[in-house]
């Protein structure tokens, strides 16, 4: 069988094992194909390609539900349901998503860009098919990564309480920090522990012991305590916590080989309660570069097959955001050691690998678990630290809580750079920094701000440092706009102050951001129509440069704001309540992000779909401010 030929997993139950090996080899060979030529994740997909055709070999996926847990790693899920042929339009516009979205395919049981909901989405499914009474299988597979989550734990430890409630947790472990050993011994030890008459021959002896005369229907605790000493011999110490937890334990398993995961699968899917099964897979597997670099392959650029290495750009660029960030905070960090950075399992992303690399002892990873680095972060501040939390945008999202009762109710020093900020691209919505401006405008004693490009990037983080309260600055994906930078000995800003970059009389541009730069281009085409306009790069949404933008605005009498985040709570809408408050009472025209998902295409195709180039905007500006046009012609 061909790997296009299928078109609903229930297709491979039935195959031989050298078919389903054949399979597994032209998933690798798709998934390589794509992921090389558009870009995507590539190592997570390629660790679970045998695990994945082993799990549904052992399901129905027209009544049985599996979540994947963050969803890059369910590539083959993908090409075994269907969209094999519209697989290259991996990530792009109108095409296939990089995530799972239930809107997609009947088979995306449950969509997640972000790590461990699986367990919490699956025991829900579970609850439900028991209240409802059904009876179908529900499976969460979740990776050793994502299980650092505080979410994941939460639901293992409740589902550990429900013994009567059929659930299957898969852990794709692979990461060699937590693996036991994967052999013959573990295999067989399991096998044995929960075979049937293994379990009948201990349940009725347990019966029996408790049934004679002088125990009075009670086992002793040292036979209770030698049961459990004969348990473990069989569960190896990962497992053993687990039990502890009420979960039935199996492996670890190896998780490239298909028939001794479908028969773990099935003893699994026999037992009444929780269960885990534990396998261990190699990410990049099948690919010698990605097995060889795990975190340089677990997304890639558009990239050489044949030599692992990215296709070089067309002409130099700019050094990105991220980069700018890095290399700064590794300056501050050798001049001042109460500064540390700390990410939440994304150093590449947020520039602090290059801090882990230069002042290791200030740096702190600390996984998957956003509202546990916000929480430390404000502990450290309160012992004397500066800690910078460097997060993205949509992951700071899951700390709001810990934002305001940790850090703003306190007023502690913590500063937090939300990379990713604004609209980022293939990922979709789940990774859409859109919301920031919004979440973070109304917790107590916050001053937010935002760059207008790298250098100005710089001077924010010493002006942050040098305050006394919490701050946060958001930076935008990808290269900055080439500013000059300094090495060293930056000024800080003085806060709640914009800066006036044009002046004008008809109209009064006040941006903020990324945005800041699209906004004197669209000043540019405007004048080329006769209209002269100010423009201010108000550099702080909290608090805003009221002495500056009042007086403009009732001057000029016509007010644009211009935002790459959400309108509903957005920076538009901060200017508008400051305006109202001191009766400024003026037309504004907001531009930003709509009240709508943006889904997954490059940024410029999404800023061109918003409206969002200078073109659009200038004669959006223009149709909105009819004077405006009737001024241009003369009229």
């Amino acid at each position: 069988m061909h790997l296009s030929e299928l078109t609903h997993p229930n297709q491979l139950h039935g195959l031989s094992l050298a078919e389903l090996e054949g399979i597994a080899r032209q998933i690798r060979e798709r998934h390589l194909e794509v992921v090389s030529t558009s870009g995507g994740h590539l190592g997570p997909g390629l660790g679970v390609v045998e695990l994945t055709l082993a799990l549904y070999q052992t399901l129905d996926l027209d009544h049985d539900r599996v979540v994947w847990d963050v969803g890059h790693q369910a590539y083959p899920h993908k090409l075994i349901t269907g969209r094999y042929n519209d697989f290259h339009t991996l990530r792009q516009k109108d095409g296939v998503a990089g995530y799972l979205k239930r809107s997609e395919s009947s088979f995306d049981h449950f969509g997640a860009g972000h790590a461990s909901t699986s367990i919490s989405a699956a025991l829900g499914m579970a609850l439900a098919r028991d209240q409802r009474g059904e009876d179908f299988k529900c499976v969460a597979v979740i990776g050793d990564g994502s299980l650092t989550g505080g979410m994941a734990l939460e639901a293992i430890n409740h589902a550990g309480h429900l013994p009567s409630t059929r659930l299957l947790v898969v852990l794709n472990d692979n990461d060699m920090s937590i693996s036991p050993p994967v052999g013959a011994l573990s295999t067989h030890l399991n096998r044995m522990r929960h075979s049937k008459p293994l379990q009948f021959l201990q349940d009725n002896a347990e019966e029996a012991i408790k049934h004679l005369p002088f125990l009075h229907g009670e086992l002793p605790t040292e036979l209770k305590n030698l049961k459990e000493s004969m348990k473990r011999l069989a569960v190896p110490k990962l497992g053993a916590v687990f039990e502890e937890l009420g979960f039935t334990y199996m492996g670890p398993v190896d998780g490239h080989d298909i028939a001794g995961m479908i028969d773990v699968f099935q003893q699994a899917h026999a037992h009444e309660g929780p269960v885990l099964v534990h396998v261990a897979t190699t990410k990049g597997k099948g690919y010698a570069y990605a097995e060889e670099d795990q975190v340089g392959y677990h997304a890639q650029s558009a990239f050489d097959l044949a030599t692992g290495k990215a296709y070089p750009s067309s002409k130099p660029k700019p050094p990105s955001y991220s980069k700018v960030f890095g290399q700064t905070l590794v300056k501050i960090c050798e001049q001042d050691p109460r500064v540390v950075g700390i990410t939440a399992a994304m150093a590449t992303g947020t520039g602090l690998d290059l801090l882990e690399k230069a002042r290791p002892h200030q740096y702190f990873d600390v996984g998957i678990a956003e509202q546990h680095a916000v929480t430390m972060a404000a502990g450290m501040a309160c012992e004397g630290l500066r800690p910078i939390c460097a997060i993205y945008s949509t992951f700071l999202q899951r700390a709001y809580d810990q934002l305001i009762h940790d850090v703003g109710i306190q007023n502690l020093p913590v500063t937090f750079v939300l990379d990713r900020a604004g609209i980022v691209g293939a990922d979709g919505p789940t990774h859409q920094g859109q919301y920031d401006i919004s979440y973070l405008r109304s917790v107590p004693n916050f001053t937010v701000m935002a760059p207008k490009d790298e250098a100005e990037l710089q001077r924010m983080m010493v002006t942050c440092l040098q305050h006394s309260g919490p701050t946060a600055l958001r930076i935008p994906r990808g290269e900055g706009e080439g500013a000059v930078l300094m090495e060293e000995g930056w000024e800080p800003l003085d806060i709640g102050r914009g800066e006036l970059l044009a002046d004008g009389d008809d109209l009064l541009i006040v941006a903020y951001g990324a945005m800041v730069y699209p906004a004197m281009a669209t000043a540019g085409l405007l004048q080329e129509q006769g209209v002269r306009a100010a423009v201010i790069n108000a550099r702080f949404l909290r608090p805003l440069d009221q002495a500056l933008i009042l007086p403009m605005a009732k001057r000029i009498g016509r007010v644009v704001t211009m935002e790459e985040g959400c309108l509903p709570g957005g920076f538009g809408a901060a200017v508008v309540e400051t305006l109202n408050d001191h009766d400024v009472l003026v037309p504004v025209y907001r531009i930003g992000i709509p009240d709508q998902l943006v889904d997954h295409a490059t940024p410029a195709q999404s800023k061109q779909a918003l409206g969002l180039t200078p073109p659009q905007m200038a004669d959006g500006i223009m149709k909105r401010f009819a004077s405006l046009r009737r001024q241009a012609v003369g009229v």
